[in-house]
């Protein structure tokens, strides 16, 4: 038995008709710990409308590629929470420094970005809007985010990091995943 092309059309009226009621997408955030290999650890952000949905398909990206699934607690109390501000160009740790000073931001860390050419700014998150219009008034572009830093990196063999890195892959495929933070120094 098929759809009938009135049917077919009153299923994808249906669909777009509740995609597009902003009171009908009810979304969530949840924060999922892992194990990987030879000590890596992550910490999983999800935003999603499906709790369980997302639950599973967290549970089967890590548990398919060789992880483990954590308790609650156990992995994330290795993280500092901190507001992650990533600037498009490279920063002069002075100019920063008096920057933040005029803005009242009393601690941060300027590291190098992903990308090349590319700054990254962590402070506390009670200073990221301070610390951003700090920035943008530097003529400089930036984004921010909050973000889980790890307190303790640890180093992985280069077989375990290529593991580590499927799941890490995995994860990052899924809709409903909006960060994956990790330990790996590597």
């Amino acid at each position: 038995m098929g759809f009938t092309t009135s049917t077919f059309k009153q299923n994808i009226n249906r669909a777009i008709k509740k995609a597009s009621e902003g009171s009908t997408a009810d979304f969530s955030e949840s924060t999922f710990e892992a194990y990987g290999f030879a000590g890596a650890s992550f910490v999983i952000n999800v935003l999603t409308d499906n709790n369980n949905r997302a639950t599973s398909d967290v549970r089967v990206a890590v548990c398919k590629n060789g992880g483990k699934m954590a308790e609650q607690g156990s992995v994330i109390f290795m993280y500092d929470r901190k507001g992650r501000i990533e600037v498009e160009s490279e920063l002069e740790e002075e100019a920063l420094l008096d920057a933040a000073i005029e803005a009242g931001v009393d601690d941060f860390e300027l590291v190098e970005g992903d990308e090349e050419v590319t700054s990254v700014v962590f402070t506390q998150p009670s200073d990221v809007a301070q610390m951003s219009e700090a920035i943008k008034g530097m003529g400089k572009t930036c984004k921010f985010s909050l973000a889980f830093v790890t307190k303790a990196p640890v180093e992985v063999p280069d077989e375990d990091f290529e593991n580590n890195m499927k799941i890490f892959d995995a994860l990052m495929e899924l809709d409903d995943v909006d960060s994956v933070e990790h330990n790996m120094a590597n």
